[in-house]
């Protein structure tokens, strides 16, 4: 809510007559002859009236002193809008003093990336941004990404996919390259900054799926696997439907909730997680519950091992992997 403007602009001719009159018995008693005609109530009723137009002009603000003011604001070059309305030249100089210009905060890295630097002309022929996250002290770009860096900062970006088929964009050299120097002049003096592309952590999934009477098992399997890969999807998948965040770590229960919306599966048993080999560490060994990630790193599904037994208890293997 904003401040209201006080009004200095309080006291009219009659409240200033009625303060001075009251004032005269206390500062001259002599002078007891109030009425409207005698020379010092007229010279009271003179003043009381100059200082009434003085106070209207202090409480009106002229359009030299609001294009004086945005002069101040805006520095050397500014320049009044054309046609001279001046409401539109505050409220662009108020929005341009609420602006981020420097990244003191993982928030302010990530606001730049995102908001800023789509309208640098460095950005113009280079892929977009579709996900930024800020990691504080760290050095991901090091020879130990795990390890703890004071006064390093890791900018990670995650690119919108050249295709259909990348599903797991990553960022080419040119644009990290040019995000680094986007941010040298923004950054705070005594920190180093590194712009990175995320470290994908491949899974596997397994479960065991008691189908329904009425479901065929192939297209029953293919659903619950379309949906478990659309949940783990970077760009569009996790609850909001914007891609799961960054660190955050996958638990049994999410499976169990994906799969018992599949509308061919009965009920779910025996749901595993498991770090696949060929993608990126894990940041903590697998539990009962579920797999931790490091605060850089998105989920990747490589492999589904599905198993569906029908009515008649047969056992339908499926297995998906993740192409190379």
């Amino acid at each position: 809510m904003p401040i209201p403007l006080p009004s200095l602009d309080d006291h009219d001719f009659d409240d200033l007559v009625q303060e001075a009159r009251a004032l005269v018995p206390v500062l001259l008693p002599e002078w007891t002859d109030h009425n409207p005609g005698d020379p010092g109530i007229v010279l009271v009723e003179l003043l009381a009236w100059l200082t009434e137009m003085q106070l209207y002009q202090v409480d009106q603000l002229s359009p030299s002193h609001t294009l004086a003011f945005l002069r101040l604001l805006g520095g050397p070059r500014w320049t009044p809008p054309d046609g001279g309305d001046l409401d539109t030249a505050v409220r662009r100089s108020v929005a341009v003093l609420h602006e981020r210009h420097r990244a003191a905060t993982a928030d302010d890295y990530e606001y730049l990336v995102r908001a800023t630097w789509p309208g640098q002309p460095e950005a113009a022929g280079l892929p977009g941004i579709r996900r930024v996250r800020c990691v504080p002290g760290r050095d991901l770009a090091g020879a130990d990404p795990a390890a703890a860096a004071p006064a390093h900062v890791s900018v990670v970006v995650v690119p919108e996919p050249a295709g259909p088929a990348d599903t797991h964009p990553l960022p080419p050299e040119t644009l990290t390259a040019a995000l680094h120097e986007f941010l040298e002049p923004r950054r705070i003096l005594t920190v180093r900054h590194h712009v990175v592309g995320p470290e994908y952590a491949d899974i596997g999934i397994s479960a065991d799926l008691a189908l329904r009477e009425d479901a065929v098992p192939e297209e029953a399997l293919a659903d619950a696997r379309d949906r478990l890969r659309a949940y783990c999807d970077p760009l569009t998948g996790g609850r909001s439907g914007d891609g799961r965040p960054f660190g955050q770590s996958v638990y049994v229960s999410e499976v169990y909730t994906v799969l018992e919306q599949a509308p061919l599966v009965d009920y779910i048993e025996n749901v595993r997680l498991t770090p696949a080999v060929t993608g990126g560490a894990i940041g903590a060994a697998p539990d009962a519950a579920g797999l931790t990630l490091d605060a850089h790193q998105l989920v990747r599904l490589a492999r589904v091992d599905l198993t569906g037994y029908d009515s008649y208890g047969r056992a339908h293997p499926s297995t998906w992997e993740l192409p190379e």
